[in-house]
């Protein structure tokens, strides 16, 4: 009962006291829990409004048109890598400068980052009005009747513009992360999508067209990014970027930052999504489905694991700028020992209940082997594990050397893939995933947090205990 009471006593929504050390690491708690609360229900009403508008949508635009809409979200996907990381690289700017207790250097970072980003998006949107009218969208679509992919071009225009304003527009979320305050943009983001339910709702009562459909769904969420960066700079009015607090030492960093963060994503989206490619080219497409069902089922365990715990990231970056090594070394196997805690029965659950479950939501036209689910089991285990160790680095900066083994483990990961899908079958993709992870990322992980938590102690014990900030950044 009293480890409860101490529990409840940290998480509340008044902010903690943050001129003591002892106020400050229950402040970082305090943050982590009500991002990750907010993260959570915000990702329940967005699976929510999308059972509700996916069969809205495919009743009203029919198989063809919401093909196209679908193609469309793939191609804005797959550009999501277009701000280069440098919005990864905000959290991190501003979490440093907010452990200094430094306000002016924290609105240099944003305002260099937001300028950085325009620049992106100008050359975004200059692209991609050159590249308009040369795309060949009878052939991106896949269709036989020039009407449909002429909507379809025109519906690409109305996603694509919405995607380039995202771009410098992302500062504002990355700026709160930064402060640990995230759960504001989660709980004004869910509000953007409610409203965006209802105007794809509106839209499809009035007959519109493809274009109008793709400007409801997005509306929302361009709404809700205005109303966050209002809300975010009407309270921290410092921080609103202003020209003269644009410095190139800032963007040189932050580009710099991002760009590490830009290898660091395209190497672990290259080794999550190349089993896939994998098993089709050596054993078809119909076997694709073998594996990649169930991976989803278990790849929840990861995506909550993420949800929960991401907003420590930011408190990390703080509590070093702050010299509080303590408390980084003690959130950080906390955090681990709670993954291991939940992931290892979550996981095996999903091993010993998986064909029930497969059943009840495929059919029984899926069958899936007992051994693929007791493979993805153990991988679903080790992928969760590798989320606290990959929060703590970016916290820290340590990118480089992530980078690195992220693009070891993802090209080890597609040879031993290739070579045991070719003598295993489906389970020997999932095997070569499960000796990258066991035998490479979290071996070498754990020796980077070692070093870094030897070199952050020495450091500490050098600096005297009056050189540190404590400033409290409001």
């Amino acid at each position: 009962m009293k480890k409860i009471s101490r529990i409840f006593a940290v998480i509340r929504f008044r902010p903690h006291d943050t001129s003591t050390e002892h106020g400050r690491s229950h402040e970082r708690y305090r943050c982590i829990a009500l991002t990750s609360a907010a993260s959570l229900g915000a990702r329940a009403i967005g699976l929510l409004a999308s059972l509700i508008s996916v069969p809205l949508t495919f009743r009203y635009l029919g198989a063809e048109r919401y093909g196209l809409w679908m193609v469309l979200t793939s191609i804005i996907s797959i550009m999501s890598f277009a701000d280069l990381g440098i919005g990864n690289g905000v959290v991190n700017s501003v979490s440093e400068a907010y452990g200094k207790g430094d306000r002016e250097l924290a609105r240099e970072y944003v305002t260099s980052a937001f300028v950085l980003l325009l620049g992106i998006a100008a050359v975004v949107t200059l692209a991609g009005l050159v590249a308009y009218p040369f795309i060949p969208w009878l052939r991106v679509f896949n269709v036989k009747s020039g009407a449909v992919a002429s909507e379809g071009a025109k519906a690409f225009l109305v996603l694509f513009f919405w995607f380039v304003a995202n771009i410098p527009m992302g500062v504002v979320t990355r700026a709160q992360a930064g402060l640990q305050q995230a759960y504001w943009s989660q709980v004004i983001g869910a509000g953007g999508n409610i409203i965006s339910l209802l105007a794809l709702m509106s839209v499809i009562e009035m007959h519109a067209s493809l274009s109008m459909l793709v400007f409801a769904s997005t509306f929302g969420s361009i709404l809700a990014t205005v109303v966050n960066g209002w809300f975010l700079f009407r309270e921290h009015p410092w921080l609103f970027p202003v020209w003269h607090s644009f410095h190139a030492r800032s963007v040189n960093k932050i580009y710099k930052l991002g760009l590490m963060f830009f290898i660091l994503q395209c190497a672990v989206a290259i080794g999550y999504t190349s089993d896939n490619l994998v098993i089709t080219q050596i054993l078809g497409a119909a076997a694709v489905a073998v594996y990649a069902v169930p991976q989803k089922l278990f790849g929840v365990v990861s995506m909550l694991v993420t949800m929960g715990i991401s907003p420590i990231w930011p408190a990390y970056g703080e509590a070093l700028a702050r010299g509080d090594v303590t408390w980084v070394r003690r959130a950080f196997w906390r955090s681990l020992r709670v993954i291991v805690f939940l992931a290892v029965p979550v996981c095996t659950f999903l091993v010993l209940y998986g064909p029930w479950i497969l059943r009840i939501t495929m059919g029984k036209s899926l069958h899936v082997p007992m051994s693929v689910l007791v493979a993805l089991g153990v991988w679903g285990i080790a992928s969760a594990v590798s989320i606290p160790l990959s929060l703590l680095l970016n916290g820290a900066g340590v990118l480089k050397v992530q980078a690195i083994i992220a693009a070891a483990a993802s090209l080890s990961n597609l040879a031993l893939s290739i070579f045991l899908t070719r003598r295993l079958g489906v389970i020997g993709a999932c095997l070569g995933s499960i000796i990258t992870q066991v035998v490479i990322s979290l071996p070498a992980y754990m020796f980077v947090i070692a070093r870094l938590f030897r070199n952050l102690s020495r450091s500490n014990a050098e600096d005297s205990p009056g050189s540190r900030s404590t400033t409290v950044f409001q």
